[in-house]
């Protein structure tokens, strides 16, 4: 669900109401009027000047304080409604298991309380760019209404910057990864001319490797081919750096003090637990990775309970694909108090076991 130039359509007054409403008051109620209130605005057209227009709904953009701002005002979009809703600035998704036609109409029921809620609060969604995405082979793909309109059914849709498919594969976002990655290093080997390994570092740590680890625990890849088109593109890159074209691919990445980025993903999957558990993540734990119900005797104390999954999707979820390794680790690494020492003991521990990612045939990418 997308709204229709959303910063800019936010009533000064209500969002002030809003604001009271919150508890904000005092001081910072008045400095935030002021900054909003007495703002001015006019065209300019071959040095033809209209006249000036007091700005009396808009939210300026470009600093911290624009989209809270506006999350406060559309903070209470989710009062009566049934369904999940979660919200990330102007862009707010709804979902619901839907296994009947009750659930339709339950689905369909929170859209349109969403559009009367807009309707109330002088907000408008942008239909063309509002989608339905249908998860689940079985999935009845039933039609959905934003008003008068019908919503547009996709297969792949972006979600925070991340291709999101219909059947929770994850072949779109990792074509997606390489090309952003290959076009990045293209650049670079165009654009360079003394191609130092420092230099070659700094840019490929800055702006390549980026594209190719963007939130991917959410969407890391599990078959052989799309792991090793991701590792691909750091070969590549190594290849640039002069001298290092006739070394192996082991070779230059020890050279350069690299790691292979299937190992990394499976370094950063534990550390991402870690957080989670230790709460340095503000994330439900026992939602996530629920403990072993039963004391053990060997091993650490915050051993995962391990979930039994039919399909080769749901296997690899982060939640899911970590919980043999994490149970592994050792005592010493686990009870660390901090994320620094939690990395060190890791390090060793992937050291000592060789461990270079997921499955029988990790870490081959020839």
């Amino acid at each position: 669900m997308d709204f229709k130039k959303a910063f800019d359509t936010v009533p000064h007054k209500r969002l002030i109401k809003k604001l009271e409403a919150h508890g904000i008051k005092g001081t910072v109620a008045v400095w935030i009027r002021n900054w909003l209130s007495d703002r001015m605005q006019r065209v300019v057209v071959n040095g033809c000047f209209s006249q000036w227009k007091e700005v009396c709904s808009v939210v300026p953009q470009g600093l911290v304080l624009g989209p809270l701002l506006f999350l406060i005002y559309i903070n209470d979009l989710d009062l009566g409604i049934g369904s999940t809703i979660s919200k990330f600035a102007d862009d707010t998704k709804l979902g619901r298991v839907v296994n009947s036609e009750e659930d339709c109409n339950g689905l369909q029921a929170d859209i349109h309380r969403m559009v009367e809620w807009a309707d109330m609060w002088q907000m408008d969604f942008n239909v063309d760019k509002c989608e339905v995405i249908h998860l689940g082979r079985k999935n009845d793909r039933r039609q959905y209404r934003l008003g008068s309109s019908i919503l547009r059914g996709v297969n792949v849709q972006r979600d925070l910057g991340i291709q999101v498919s219909d059947s929770l594969k994850v072949a779109e976002q990792v074509g997606r990864a390489v090309k952003r990655a290959f076009g990045v290093l293209s650049f670079i080997s165009r654009g360079i001319e003394y191609k130092s390994r420092e230099v070659m570092l700094n840019l490929y740590k800055t702006l390549v490797r980026p594209q190719l680890e963007y939130c991917v625990q959410f969407w890391a890849p599990y078959l052989r081919k799309h792991i090793k088109a991701l590792e691909r593109e750091q070969r590549r890159f190594t290849r640039m750096i002069p001298g290092m074209g006739k070394l192996s691919y082991e070779d230059r990445l020890e050279k350069l003090g690299l790691f292979p980025l299937e190992q990394r993903r499976l370094r950063g999957d534990l550390i991402e637990v870690f957080k989670i558990m230790k709460g340095f993540d503000r994330l439900d734990r026992e939602k996530l990775f629920p403990l072993v119900g039963v004391s053990v005797t060997r091993g650490h104390s915050f051993k995962i309970s391990t979930k039994r999954s039919r399909g080769e999707v749901r296997r690899n979820f982060f939640t899911q694909r970590v919980v043999r390794i994490w149970n592994d680790l050792p005592k010493r690494a686990v009870k660390s108090d901090s994320i620094t020492a939690f990395k060190r003991e890791l390090d060793r521990y992937l050291e000592k076991t060789g461990l270079q990612g997921y499955g029988e045939k990790a870490g081959e990418w020839g």
